[in-house]
């Protein structure tokens, strides 16, 4: 028997040529987001997320599309973050840190926030 798809908000913040990523514990960088709570929206949970992990506000997303993997569906949305905000860490990430996409060869991100980023067109190396 297979493991259930976990169900996912992913957000894809820019400013400027820059992309947000966030960080557990672990050395591994992803996108902000999570896991869809049961009877929740995904647009519900992306805003949560967000607000969760960096305390930025989710305004003026666009819906990119959903994107299924092995054992994750993310349901991807894509915003512009102003230069007057700054994002914060909280809850269980312990930071938040700006990438150009040159960066990102340089540490470890999660293989499905890069596979989400290549579908959407941006050049990754």
């Amino acid at each position: 028997m297979t493991a259930p798809i976990e169900l996912h908000a992913t957000v894809l913040c820019h400013q400027a040529d820059r992309i947000l990523f966030v960080r557990k514990e672990a050395p591994e960088w992803s996108l902000p987001g999570g896991k869809i709570e049961v009877n929740e929206l995904p647009v519900e949970a992306a805003r949560r997320e967000l607000r969760e992990e960096t305390t930025l506000p989710f305004e003026n997303a666009q819906f990119l599309g959903r994107h299924v993997f092995e054992a994750e569906d993310h349901h991807f949305y894509r915003m512009a973050v102003p230069e007057s905000l700054e994002p914060h860490p909280d809850g269980e990430i312990v930071e938040c840190r700006w990438f150009t996409l040159d960066e990102l060869g340089s540490v470890s991100v999660k293989p499905t926030n890069m596979a989400l980023l290549r579908l959407h067109g941006e050049k990754i190396q």
